[in-house]
């Protein structure tokens, strides 16, 4: 806002400059001598025209530079007025004096012209998409700030082609313009007389319904588009389904909200949708803004975090199942602000999960263990395991591997003496990525665990071609091994399979020595829980390691 009120300031200026140019060139054609003093100084009448001439056509350029909509028609008017006056004195007079600046003037236009259509040309592009030629997330901002500052009601629908990359993985990314081509012409068919259509990002769009009258209103226009869509492509056709999230926003939230926050609002019920509606269509309601405040909470909390140190690590022992001694410890992140409150990992691992706040906190747990842990494995012991979760976000991005490796190199720590842990989710997220940072990984002989298996994610087929060490056995297949005969069982088979894929296997979440023989019986490697250790701090671990010695 700032920003327009100082644009309108400078285009003002320069239209009172342009109409005093304007304004001293007619009157000097009403002097009859062709010389002018201005104290001891003599100018030309032509000359002094040919100065302010060139100065208005200057002022004329700017108007178009500051505002190319309303610079142009300005500029035009004036310029044309001075072109008149520039051209009476050839008519009336037969005098051809002040045809080189009417000349300059024309010239002044055309170049007006030009920059106008340079200027035209670029703000369509500016806010227009380039594949599907709808109006882009930029030209989102601006139609929906316009519509909070005039306090108009409307409705924003954010509606997303489901799976997107994994579709592109399947049919060439040469089928990505024809999808989102046809999926923006099918949509589009739902708008209104004043609806527009924005394509926000790669795979999804929004809908700015200007007169909605209820939820089911537009709810019933969208179902028909959001049921699962047949595409036609170049070799074959395909199938893809949508999600939608809807927000209204009345007179009463107008002063409390941003176009940002609208369709970050649009995209939590999306998120909604997508995970829990059967209709795949989700309006915002007051929930979904107190979770949304709840996540905005929990993410400045992070970012405090890591500025200002108020994270720290612990350490949970994981012991030999047969005779009790240390094995290692897994990593465990924790949180303490300045006036001691202790923060849940729970309060704020959830809301890193849903940015890319998750690789900021894993890149600070994998370099902070390193430094915390290198002493211990070279004044102590060099045996010890460091098991250090990593999300599936960060074990699927490009470049995990090589970060891992130059870490490794900083804190001069031993390859062998880490151990990665990963979900079974990491696969659904993206499979070829994390399985190459996995390969990678290995072959400089950091050890892969995977963490509370039995989730569901990953098939028998796939675990075996994988170059898994050690498999984790959920918590919740331990709780019940007590009273539950199928559970054993369960829990036998687990270990059996592990051992089968040469994996060692460990059971998290041990909390009583019943459990523990029976997991003895079962043949599990390794026991990790609070019947043998709770998470402690770097200095407890350290008495603990010299009294395992």
């Amino acid at each position: 806002m700032k920003y327009v009120a100082k644009r309108n300031i400078l285009l003002t200026l320069y239209i009172v400059l342009n109409v005093f140019f304007a304004t001293i060139i007619r009157l000097t054609f009403s002097i009859p001598s062709e010389i002018i003093k201005i104290g001891s100084f003599e100018i030309a009448i032509n000359s002094l025209r040919g100065i302010l001439s060139s100065l208005q056509s200057i002022t004329c350029i700017l108007m178009v530079f500051v505002n190319y909509k309303i610079g142009i028609y300005f500029a035009c008017v004036l310029s044309g007025f001075s072109l008149i006056s520039s051209l009476i004195p050839v008519i009336k007079f037969n005098s051809l004096s002040s045809l080189p600046g009417a000349i300059g003037t024309i010239i002044y236009l055309i170049m007006l012209i030009i920059i106008y259509s340079f200027y035209k040309k670029a703000s369509v592009s500016s806010l227009t998409d380039y594949v599907t030629g709808l109006e882009n997330r930029r030209s989102y901002e601006i139609k929906i700030s316009e519509r909070l500052k005039n306090n108009k009601s409307f409705a924003v629908a954010c509606i997303e082609i489901e799976d997107f990359k994994n579709i592109n993985n399947l049919t060439g990314i040469q089928n990505e313009e024809i999808i989102l081509k046809q999926i923006s012409k099918k949509l589009s068919l739902v708008l209104g007389e004043n609806d527009i259509l924005f394509t926000i990002s790669g795979q999804t769009f929004a809908i700015l319904f200007n007169y909605a009258s209820s939820a089911e209103e537009i709810k019933t226009k969208l179902k028909l588009f959001i049921c699962p869509q047949t595409i036609s492509t170049q070799n074959e056709k395909i199938t893809v389904s949508l999600a939608c999230g809807i927000i209204f926003v009345n007179e009463k939230k107008q002063s409390s909200i941003t176009a940002s926050q609208v369709l970050r609002n649009a995209e939590s019920a999306l998120l909604a949708a997508n995970k829990e509606s059967d209709d795949k269509i989700v309006v915002f309601d007051d929930k979904m803004e107190n979770k949304e405040k709840q996540q905005k909470e929990a993410e400045r909390l992070i970012y405090d975090s890591l500025n200002n140190d108020y994270f720290y690590l612990v350490y949970q022992p994981q012991y030999y199942t047969k005779d009790h001694k240390l094995r290692g410890f897994e990593t465990l992140i924790r949180c303490r602000k300045l006036d001691g409150t202790i923060v849940s990992p729970a309060d704020f691992i959830p809301a890193a999960e849903k940015t890319n706040l998750i690789m900021k906190i894993d890149d600070y747990v994998l370099k902070r263990a390193m430094e915390e842990f290198k002493p211990i494995l070279t004044s102590i012991n060099n045996s010890y395991t460091l098991s250090i979760n990593v999300s599936a976000k960060t074990i699927g991005s490009d470049n995990f591997s090589e970060k891992v490796k130059t870490l490794l190199e900083e804190c001069s720590f031993p390859a062998k003496n880490l151990e990665i842990e990963i979900t079974e989710y990491s696969f659904a997220e993206s499979m070829k990525t994390t399985i190459n940072n996995i390969l990678a990984l290995r072959e400089i002989g950091v050890q892969i665990a995977l963490d509370d298996f039995g989730t569901g994610y990953t098939s028998i087929a796939q675990l075996i071609k994988l170059p898994i060490n050690l498999l984790k056995i959920d918590k919740s297949l331990i709780d019940d091994i007590e009273t539950s005969q199928t559970m054993r069982d369960m829990i036998d088979s687990v270990i059996y399979m592990g051992h089968i894929m040469n994996c060692e296997v460990i059971s998290e979440g041990v909390e009583n020595p019943n459990q523990i023989e029976l997991l003895k019986e079962h043949k599990c490697d390794f026991i990790q829980g609070f019947v043998w250790g709770k998470p402690q701090s770097l200095k407890e671990i350290k008495e603990l390691c010299n009294e395992d010695l």
